[in-house]
């Protein structure tokens, strides 16, 4: 039987990422700041009016936001470029693998790596509330609607990362892209809306479109998703739960779309690209 090349790469690549240690560091950096987060949010520093599986998803969903997209795009912005500088690119292309079963092979492999930290960072949390007798049905159902959207959040910035390293020709240039966009999506978007709502032109936003515009941030999209009802005890996070008023689906969909336009963009992009 020929092995299937998606397979084939994906496997090289895990062990690749396994071999240099990616894997370790991710779910050790994920597990330290995770507890770290929990731990800090059994400890009592006043009234805040939130309970602490308010808190504590809260905190876990601000982790998600900013390592997992860094993580998904340190993974994978060197994946086609970086092959292309050392010349494997031609190389592993000469083989009977087809251009989009290479990108597949290459986005899985990331996909799965990235997955895998996310399941063990954070249950690492389950496992030691267990232990203190603090775990509750609540907070285990939380936590996997938690990792369920860290997973997707991470397919969604591994796909990016992959657009990114097809169109660059170098390495240097990848990363000026990936850090670029990791600080629109999680920083200014949100930024520059809120500028606009506070501003005299508040009112060209309706409530409508602003649960329309929030859809094109895959990292807003995360934020409703992991966070929930877990938000309604948390300013600024009220308005924005009650202002989105798109079912679970919609919200799920925009993120399974927002994996597979970019990736079908590397695809496409790197079946016409001169090598």
């Amino acid at each position: 039987m020929t092995p299937n090349p998606i397979l084939t790469i994906c496997l090289r690549e895990i062990k690749n990422t396994i071999n240099n240690y990616y894997l370790l560091g991710m779910v050790l950096l994920l597990a330290i700041l995770s507890l770290s987060l929990v731990l800090l949010g059994n400890t009592s520093f006043g009234s805040t009016g939130a309970d602490n599986l308010s808190m504590q998803i809260t905190s876990l969903s601000s982790l998600s936001i900013f390592f997992i997209p860094l993580m998904a795009l340190f993974l994978s912005y060197d994946s086609i470029v970086g092959e292309s500088e050392q010349g494997s690119l031609l190389l592993m292309l000469s083989y009977p693998i087809k251009r989009y079963q290479f990108i597949l092979g290459k986005f899985f492999a990331n996909w799965i790596s990235l997955s895998i930290a996310i399941v063990l960072g954070y249950s690492s949390t389950l496992l030691l509330l267990s232990f203190d007798n603090n775990l509750t049905i609540k907070f285990v159902y939380a936590s996997l609607g938690l990792i369920s959207a860290s997973i997707l959040l991470g397919g969604i910035f591994t796909a990016i990362a992959l657009l990114v390293s097809v169109i660059v020709v170098q390495r240097s240039t990848a990363i000026i892209y990936c850090i670029a966009i990791w600080l629109f999506f999680v920083i200014f978007f949100d930024m520059l809306l809120l500028i606009t709502l506070t501003s005299k032109y508040s009112h060209i936003i309706s409530t409508d479109m602003l649960s329309n515009i929030l859809l094109f941030n895959p990292i807003d999209i995360f934020r409703i998703i992991s966070i929930g009802e877990q938000g309604n005890n948390l300013l600024p996070l009220y308005s924005l739960s009650n202002i989105v008023v798109f079912p679970q689906f919609i919200l799920t969909s925009s993120m399974l779309i927002w994996i597979i336009a970019p990736l079908t963009g590397a695809i496409y992009l790197l079946k016409g690209k001169d090598l």
